[in-house]
């Protein structure tokens, strides 16, 4: 029998929903067994809807319907496997429902599911479905009721979003006073404990903070505490925005399939994005927990009180808050480097994306499962976008837009259009050209060529595409002083800039501080190139020529004069006083950044040529590296400050290419009283045969084996390691502590062993990697898509091994019952 294919669901198609709602009034009777959905809503008709004759069809996926009324009688209704039909319905109505779920059986961690015995929900996107009955769709917003019944013993714990109303013994009701569409609504209930906190506003009402953990966790959660009120005090300094409801709370769940979920009222985290202390988490996971932290917060108003009118406007809230929250830790830490790490993300995954075959534009025109669309480049993407609009208006014309924006539509859902206007109308900026980013996948390239002529500089720069887009640049002279700086507009496919009364040609600094997402070709000089490394003054503009310098040695080492780059990498490490930059500037390029560089991916070639300008740098700075390794390991009490961090960053480079004496490293691993040096030494001590090896693995096992989340980094480190191959996967698929049904420690065996290249690819890695996709399409798809895409570039590969992973996506679209989110990945992979 012939599958039928998932069909795509397209943006030009959305049309209002014939109904909408005033209130929902929900009431969950939990136990063990099975849980039972009581659910009231006020529905009426939509004056704006073109059709209400064809009947009211409601969401519901894996429901089993109890009873049903349309004010108090039994309705006209059809069942489907997608959800039910109400037929000959008047203008206003009243309908209850009362289904019965198995949230102990729910495998997706989508809807209202268990987690080491507590419950809690996912619904964003479509998660609502699977809990009652619903227009499950972001424009329709409605008050939400909610009471829950448990039993007491068990789930002393009951919580939902909005302000407590009531509660007792085994019962409590919370109210929403903000409408919300149903992707917002979340549930717990479970036994936790609790840290509580008190942040006084701008306009000094009290709200009451509160995160629940599990017992044991109750220790890991200070810092998640002061980086929620951190969070709430920039918001209002920054952006004049307040927190609106007398409570907000994070609960932290070990099952989560992603990040976290910023629920109105109710975050709910997966657990390594809340847990940290100095012993567990290393200066990454403090930075990362307090931007996500951040980054949940600030949804509240872009993200719940504006929402997306559909899922096509996704970037609208992510793209606008992953801005703010990059903002936040820049604000707050090293601004310098947090613009590196997120150009990294942005060329390494984003560049990719648009390069594969599901590049798509910020703004999708459609899609089989949207849970595949919550992408770098909606995100990431959808982030630069709004920082080119932030640098045409300035922070000013950005905050008078962003008020303009939420005078307009609080309390509404609307599209990207809707931002851009306000944005236009507060700083009367034309956007009509530059509103072509959202509309348009694929990366812009630009080239621009120079002419120095008797003290005139002339810059032409053409473009294969008509993007309008900012160019912040400088001209530096031969002492690295700025003659010129600022900011060129280009909107045309050929445009040319002149800078008169120079005295000697300039060095450029062109796409400074990356202002576009854009690829850039020039005409710089290996010489000016090594200039801008040692003299610029822009961070990014040093970090991203060195970038290049290193992949020239690494790829075409003929085209580079290795002494003088050396010489100036070590001019670097003695002159510049930013620790966190020079060991930027030390990281060589990875192996999946490389593989972007390639027509052809030859991943035992890009390996093995990295591999060798890894023991070219150690043969040329060994006792230099040594010398700055020892002035930093000073074993200080643990600060998370930027110099702190910066001179651990240093230290911890240094070891990994000091690797070679691995004395060094089981000193580190011995005596490290922070994270970050235990793991980078382990690291280290783990990528080869040594005589510390084995008792590393057996000492870092005993002293962590009760912590989650430092557990997910020893089973990420095996994967990852040089000596790691199917047979110690299997073995740690088969640890005590290996959970097939939690994404995290998934991830950590089976996602890092896939980006482990020269181990993974190979027959057998792929079989292996296929047959757990394959797995997973039966337990959590949205895990197993994410997984799946480490095929995307197939075509790529060395003819061999394209063919092996060919077979792979044909065996997985031959799968019985294959479902959407691995089909969507899988069939635009082999088109």
């Amino acid at each position: 029998m012939t599958q039928v294919k998932p069909q795509p669901i397209y943006r030009k198609d959305y049309q209002p929903s014939p109904y909408l709602t005033h209130t929902t009034e929900l009431k969950f009777q939990l136990s063990e067994n099975e849980t039972l959905v009581y659910s009231k809503i006020d529905f009426y008709q939509n004056p704006l809807s073109v059709d209400t004759k064809g009947g009211l069809f409601l969401n519901g996926i894996d429901l089993e319907l109890v009873s049903i009324l349309v004010n108090g009688t039994k309705p006209n209704y059809q069942v489907s496997k997608e959800g039910l039909t109400l037929n000959d319905l008047p203008e206003k109505f009243l309908l209850e429902i009362q289904t019965k779920i198995h949230p102990e059986a729910n495998t997706s961690l989508n809807g209202l599911y268990q987690s080491s015995g507590n419950f809690c929900t996912q619904c964003e996107a479509h998660g609502f479905r699977q809990i009652t009955y619903y227009l499950d769709r972001p424009d329709v917003l409605s008050v939400f009721t909610t009471h829950i019944i448990a039993d007491h013993d068990k789930y002393p714990i009951l919580l939902s979003n909005g302000n407590l109303v009531s509660q007792s013994n085994g019962k409590a009701t919370w109210h929403d006073p903000s409408p919300k569409p149903c992707y917002l609504f979340a549930l717990v209930a479970g036994d936790f404990s609790v840290l509580e906190d008190i942040y006084t506003t701008l306009s000094g009402r009290e709200v009451a903070l509160k995160i629940y953990v599990q017992a044991h966790n109750i220790n890991k959660t200070e810092f998640a505490m002061q980086a929620l009120k951190r969070a709430f005090k920039w918001d209002e300094e920054r952006f004049g925005l307040e927190y609106d409801l007398d409570i907000y709370m994070i609960v932290a769940v070990d099952d989560f399939n992603m990040g976290a979920m910023e629920n109105k009222g109710l975050n709910i985290f997966n657990s390594s994005c809340v847990l940290a202390n100095t012993k567990t988490a290393t200066d990454a996971d403090f930075i990362n927990i307090e931007a996500i932290i951040g980054h949940e917060y600030f949804h509240n108003w872009t993200g719940n009180r504006v929402t997306c009118r559909d899922w096509f406007q996704l970037s609208l809230k992510e793209g606008l808050t992953v801005f703010r929250e990059q903002e936040f830790t820049a604000d707050l830490h090293a601004r310098s480097i947090k613009r590196i790490a997120d150009v990294d993300i942005v060329r390494t995954y984003q560049f990719a994306e648009d390069a594969g075959p599901m590049s798509h534009p910020v703004r999708p025109e459609s899609y089989i499962e949207m849970n595949n669309f919550y992408t770098v480049t909606v995100y990431e993407k959808g982030a630069e976008i709004i920082r080119m609009m932030h640098t045409f208006l300035g922070e000013s014309g950005f905050q008078a837009g962003m008020k303009l924006y939420f005078q307009r539509h609080d309390g509404q859902a609307v599209s990207i259009d809707d931002f851009v206007a306000s944005m236009r109308d507060a700083n009367d900026f034309d956007f009509t050209q530059f509103a072509h980013w959202y509309s348009q996948s694929g990366t812009p390239e630009l080239n621009i060529a120079t002419e120095y002529n008797d003290g005139t500089y002339t810059a032409t720069i053409t473009q294969k595409g008509n993007y309008f887009l900012p160019l912040a640049f400088a001209l530096l002279d031969q002492s690295g002083n700025e003659l010129e700086s600022g900011v060129l507009t280009i909107k045309d496919k050929k445009q040319s800039f002149t800078f008169k009364n120079l005295h000697s040609e300039p060095t450029p600094s062109w796409l400074r501080g990356f202002s576009a997402p854009i690829k850039l070709t020039d005409t710089l000089t290996f010489e000016q190139k090594i200039f801008l490394v040692q003299h610029d003054t822009d961070s990014f503009s040093r970090w991203d020529n060195a970038q290049q310098l290193w992949q020239s040695l690494i790829l075409n080492p003929e085209q580079v004069d290795e002494t003088l780059f050396f010489n100036a990498i070590e001019s670097v490490i003695n002159t510049t006083d930013d620790q966190s930059l020079v060991c930027e500037l030390l990281t060589l390029p990875t192996e999946r950044a490389l593989h972007n560089s390639q027509s052809i991916i030859d991943v035992f070639d890009i390996h093995n040529k990295r591999k060798q300008v890894i023991q070219k740098i150690r043969t040329r700075f060994l006792p230099r590296l040594l010398d700055l390794y020892q002035s930093l390991n000073t074993n200080e009490a643990y600060k998370l400050t930027s110099i702190a961090v910066g001179q651990r960053a240093l230290k911890n480079i240094c070891l990994f290419y000091l690797a070679e004496d691995t004395k060094i490293a089981h000193s580190q691993f011995q005596s490290a009283n922070c994270m970050d040096d235990k793991i980078s030494a382990f690291r280290v001590l783990l990528n080869s045969d040594n005589p510390y090896r084995q008792q590393a693995l057996a000492d870092f096992y005993q002293e962590f084996k009760d912590d989650t989340q430092v557990m997910d980094k020893y089973f990420s480190v095996q994967a990852g390691s040089k000596l790691c191959n199917i047979k110690v996967i299997k073995e740690l698929m088969q640890h005590e502590l290996f959970s097939f049904n939690t994404p995290n420690r998934l991830n950590a065996v089976v996602g890092t062993f896939a980006q482990n290249y020269t181990r993974f690819h190979n027959q057998a890695g792929y079989e292996f990697f296929t047959d757990i996709i394959i797995q997973l399409n039966a337990s959590n798809p949205q895990v197993g898509a994410r997984l799946v895409a480490v095929y995307n570039h197939w075509k790529r590969h060395t003819p061999e091994l394209k063919a092996l992973q060919k077979q792979q996506l044909e065996k997985i679209l031959n799968t019985k019952d294959l479902s959407k989110d691995i089909f969507e990945i899988v069939q635009a992979a082999l088109k």
